[in-house]
């Protein structure tokens, strides 16, 4: 199923279960409440539609995504704001990376317009600010560390220590990428696994997007890595096994 029918059917599929609800329990709701006006934050207009549990996955990494992501409509931000792809990239990578903060701090699970309007605003106007959670020197070489690959292999995590025991990783800049793990989580999963210390620059599941370097709307979730890094950096994607190339079909590079 197309991304964009998938969110379209998901949207949906809740409002169906919000009105089925609310028809359920009417009787019970308290009638001030109802009579109140609803209360947008405004904001809204830039989210694509939240995919549900069930929808929440990586065919390509094997895996279900650690959190319910917001994903951003990057050609509206980018006609009423005039950002580019990489700074979309790092506004909705921020704002989720904000908002997984908040609902760890708070039994929470749900942002109220106020809170969403304000966590949306402060996020944009860091990333106008130059804020950046990816930052990069300009090399003409990247290393590549496609995450959900290791953890496929029997042994991989083991061989992944190795090449880091080993200095494999010494020479240039080195990205880890993980289709399905949060930043938060990623950072986790780094420190519980003896990599705090390794240096690798996280490339999380939330900079996927359904949209194109040019703003158009794609089937599949994605990031265009030679966005970020220019046209000639070349990426040297680490395979952990070296009968088989791996090719990360969520990036683009």
């Amino acid at each position: 199923m197309e991304l964009k029918k998938l969110f379209l059917s998901s949207f949906l599929l809740l409002n169906l279960i919000s009105c089925s609800s609310t028809d359920n329990n009417i009787e019970s709701r308290d009638r001030a409440v109802l009579d109140q006006p609803y209360r947008s934050s405004g904001v809204e207009q830039y989210f694509l539609a939240e995919l549900p549990g069930w929808a929440n996955t990586s065919e390509a990494g094997a895996c279900f995504k650690s959190n319910s992501f917001q994903y951003l409509d990057f050609a509206k931000i980018n006609a009423n704001y005039q950002l580019s792809y990489v700074q979309i990239l790092e506004f909705q990578a921020q704002y989720n990376k904000r908002r997984e903060d908040y609902f760890r701090s708070t039994a929470y699970r749900f942002l109220k317009p106020v809170e969403e309007a304000s966590f949306f605003n402060n996020t944009l106007q860091e990333v106008k600010g130059g804020v950046r959670l990816l930052q990069l020197p300009q090399v003409p070489i990247v290393d590549l560390i496609w995450l959900e690959s290791f953890l496929q292999e029997e042994k991989g995590l083991e061989i992944l220590t190795q090449m880091n025991a080993n200095g494999r990783f010494d020479d240039r800049p080195v990205i880890i990428f993980s289709s399905c793990l949060s930043y938060m989580r990623l950072n986790q999963w780094l420190m519980e696994s003896g990599f705090e210390n390794a240096g690798f620059n996280i490339l999380s599941a939330e900079w996927l997007t359904p949209y194109s370097g040019d703003f158009v709307l794609k089937p599949n979730l994605k990031v265009e890595l030679n966005q970020i890094l220019g046209p000639r950096a070349v990426i040297n994607v680490i395979s952990p096994n070296k009968k088989h190339k791996i090719s990360v079909n969520e990036i683009s590079y």
